[in-house]
């Protein structure tokens, strides 16, 4: 049985994998921004605006859409990754608690 020390240092590992997680998904949404921007002139008007727009699908060019897809896809993939190792923290501070 692993010792509360032990525990505490694999939960803080798990902390680590989350914040490169977020750093990555930063990076790859940057990238999508960047891409975004240069076909699509209302995104000066703001993202979250712009994200409302597309749902509306007024006007939004096929290259556009692809980028919103892929830009959707990276947050749920990344949130859906962080939801996992935010159970393998609950996970081992509950067997910590029991220690």
């Amino acid at each position: 049985m692993p010792t509360k020390e032990e525990i505490d240092s694999q939960i803080m590992d798990l902390w680590d994998e989350i914040f490169t997680l977020e750093d990555k998904r930063n990076e790859e949404l940057d990238i999508k921004y960047a891409e975004w921007w240069k076909v699509e002139p209302l995104l000066d008007n703001g993202i979250d605006e712009f994200v409302i727009h597309i749902e509306s699908m007024k006007g939004i060019s096929d290259e556009s859409l692809l980028i919103y897809k892929e830009v959707k896809e990276i947050k749920i993939r990344c949130k859906q990754e962080i939801n996992e190792i935010h159970a393998k923290i609950d996970a081992l501070n509950k067997e910590k608690e029991m220690l």
